[in-house]
């Protein structure tokens, strides 16, 4: 099968996994303020982050994020050949769990 992308706009929710008063909690927070926590986007660009694309595929039913840029200017946030922080990995979860990544543009492409 060929790979997917979803575009969220910047404002979209995803669930954070936080550690508040010894319990493990889900906070909202937007998709490009994740960004921003994970130190994939910083400075003035922040601003400019408004539609924020997920290529991804389906291997033996389950999905994995091969890439994160930035549907408006192209620019790459994350690719999956790249070394992989737990922040980043904590965000590719939060994807995962809360993106709806089934709502793609176009149907499956390779």
């Amino acid at each position: 099968m060929g790979y997917n992308e979803t575009i969220y706009h910047w404002d979209y929710s995803l669930g954070k996994d936080v550690y508040v008063d010894g319990k493990h909690r889900v906070k909202d927070i937007t998709f490009r303020d994740y960004l921003v926590e994970t130190n994939l986007i910083y400075g003035p660009e922040i601003e400019d982050v408004i539609n924020i694309a997920v290529v991804w595929e389906v291997i033996d039913e389950d999905q994995y994020v091969k890439q994160i840029y930035n549907h408006d200017t192209g620019e790459i946030y994350f690719d999956e050949s790249e070394e992989m922080t737990d922040e980043v990995d904590d965000l590719i979860s939060s994807i995962l769990m809360y993106g709806s990544l089934e709502q793609t543009i176009d149907g499956a492409y390779s």
